[in-house]
């Protein structure tokens, strides 16, 4: 037996609807991986740009190059992203620093590995304000730990994101 009278209604709806989204273009949701990059560890997070919010999604110790970049591969197979954002670190003067040139071959190893679009963005106090997030958040006078500056790196990750997404949604 064929589809009932209501069945077939949804369907014909279904299909009016999806012709419509087809003749205006789907929006096309797109992943996206931050890393705030620094010589000891990188915290990276990820978010989509319809959402536009973040969230810290690993720690990277960076001792060895190695096993960093097998865990930048897990990562990256994981949220499968369309486009990566590195963060730079720039001066008072909004100048490139050492460790913004670092970001910036960072950077450029993961175009040349990965082959997604990297965004560069200014991250300038990025980590001082997770760290204020963080002190905000423990009771008073007690230390950051270890433990805390894995997730001081992570939100600075999402923070960088959080305002990549931003600047990119107001245009």
């Amino acid at each position: 037996a064929g589809p009932t009278t209501l069945d077939r209604s949804r369907f014909e709806n279904w299909y009016r609807y999806k012709s419509a989204r087809a003749r205006r273009g789907p929006r096309m949701t797109q992943t996206l991986l931050a890393f705030d990059y620094g010589t000891r560890r990188i915290g990276v997070a990820a978010g989509q740009d319809n959402t536009v919010s973040a969230q810290g999604v690993a720690t990277i110790p960076t001792p060895s190059a190695a096993a960093q970049w097998d865990k930048i591969d897990a990562l990256i197979n994981e949220w499968q992203p369309d486009t990566l954002v590195i963060g730079l670190a720039l001066n008072g003067a909004g100048e490139e620093t050492t460790l913004s040139r670092l970001a910036r071959q960072f950077g450029k190893q993961l175009q040349t590995r990965f082959g997604r679009n990297v965004r560069y963005i200014d991250e300038t106090l990025t980590s001082d304000a997770a760290d204020t997030l963080i002190r905000e958040s423990q009771p008073a006078g007690k230390r950051i730990t270890r433990r805390r500056q894995k997730v001081r790196d992570q939100i600075a990750a999402e923070l960088i994101l959080q305002t990549y997404l931003h600047e990119q949604s107001d245009t």
